[in-house]
């Protein structure tokens, strides 16, 4: 996971008709495409939101402590971090020190582990790509295309869900390094065991067909980085590639700073209600706080319903 990602909803569905580049010629073409994960081929929402949801109501009882304020704890953590899924996401919490303080062995076997076993249930049930999306990979591969994928995801993470939904359909994924905290980020050592563990049995169980490539964390979208290795470990120049992604922020600058064609992969952005209340109001330390749209426009392509509608702009 990841970094919150911008979900550019109301306050940014203007008229894109002046904004939005289409391709003249219609299909060109591509050598390469470039996807984001979250939001793009899957949702990670479909099982983070219904496992934390659960563990909030239960640790509220156990702590006497509201709801509310529990998820802007976590959610503090969550935006520091930079991912969702941060092993140490509660040993660095404000409760965790205050109620457990010499206790973090307790911790961890009353709250640690049940959170972190709740979720890998809820992804083993819930994860799903989206409509389309594993027949498109498909066709790209029988055309010659390559497909490489850059997350902002955890690289643990982003190997389980590989191997769970996407493994020998990708050509490579590029994610991002699990950097352990500082020892003053945490309140006794012993609480780093359980996301080390965590970190090394995920990458046991999985044994993808698929390449890995890990990468520093400060190469996190917009960052061209990442990009810029893709394109030097593939050969090919920015106008053979085509990078679809639901953040116009991260994902659509970034290809639009090295000319790379961009798809908005619109679809991605939406969340049920209930989902929306839980992302971008109660996880956040300021309630009710969204994430600003970008300042500055990328040069969009085409705006997608569905992945399957990259292959409208690619031919071989």
């Amino acid at each position: 996971m990841q970094a919150q990602k911008v979900l550019e909803q109301q306050s940014f569905s203007v008229d894109l008709s002046e904004q939005i580049v289409k391709a003249a010629s219609g299909k060109r073409p591509v050598k390469l495409v470039v996807t984001d994960v979250d939001g793009t081929l899957l949702s990670f929402w479909d099982y983070f939101v219904p496992a934390v949801r659960t563990f909030l109501q239960e640790i509220s009882v156990k702590l006497h402590t509201p709801v509310q304020d529990l998820a802007e704890d976590i959610g503090r953590i969550i935006e520091r971090r930079g991912t969702h899924e941060y092993p140490w996401l509660l040993e660095e919490t404000a409760f965790a020190w205050s109620h457990f303080e010499d206790k973090p062995d307790e911790f961890v076997q009353e709250f640690v582990k049940p959170f972190w076993d709740a979720l890998d249930k809820s992804r083993n049930r819930y994860l799903r790509p989206f409509p389309g999306t594993i027949e498109t990979l498909t066709e790209l591969r029988n055309l010659g295309v390559k497909i490489v994928a850059l997350s902002d995801a955890p690289d643990y993470m982003a190997r389980i869900r590989n191997q769970q939904v996407f493994d020998g359909l990708l050509d490579a994924v590029y994610a991002l390094e699990t950097v352990e905290p500082a020892p003053a980020d945490i309140w006794q050592p012993i609480t780093l065991k359980h996301g080390r563990s965590r970190i090394a049995e995920l990458k046991r169980m999985s044994s993808p067909k698929t390449r890995f490539v890990t990468l520093p964390k400060d190469f996190e979208k917009p960052s061209p980085k990442g990009l810029d290795i893709i394109l030097e470990e593939f050969d090919v120049f920015p106008q053979e590639v085509l990078f679809i992604g639901d953040s116009l922020a991260k994902d659509g600058m970034l290809a639009s700073s090295r000319g790379v064609r961009y798809i908005w992969a619109h679809y991605g952005i939406h969340l049920p209600a209930e989902y929306d209340e839980i992302v971008h109001y109660s996880l956040k330390p300021e309630s009710g706080k969204k994430a600003e749209p970008p300042r500055r426009m990328p040069i969009v392509e085409a705006i997608a319903a569905r992945y399957d509608e990259l292959l409208r702009h690619v031919s071989v």
